[in-house]
């Protein structure tokens, strides 16, 4: 019945993001690079990194990404 609690709540969101824990510098560094890899933008990999993922010093992030695919 339409009424009935679903058995798996958890996948009723399954499309919303879903914010890692924080500290989640590896998953952070690994989608920066992967922007950064696609010609994403600094600012544009950063305020998406500022979005979706909490990382303490994310300046430092974007500095070690993009210094490793321009060099």
């Amino acid at each position: 019945a339409p009424d009935e609690e679903p058995k798996f709540p958890h996948e009723l969101n399954r499309t919303a993001p879903t914010r890692p824990a924080s500290g989640d510098l590896d998953g952070a560094r690994l989608v920066a690079l992967n922007m950064a890899l696609n010609g994403d933008s600094r600012e544009e990999t950063g305020r998406y990194i500022a979005e979706n993922f909490e990382v303490p010093d994310r300046d430092r992030l974007l500095d070690e990404v993009y210094a490793a695919i321009e060099g």
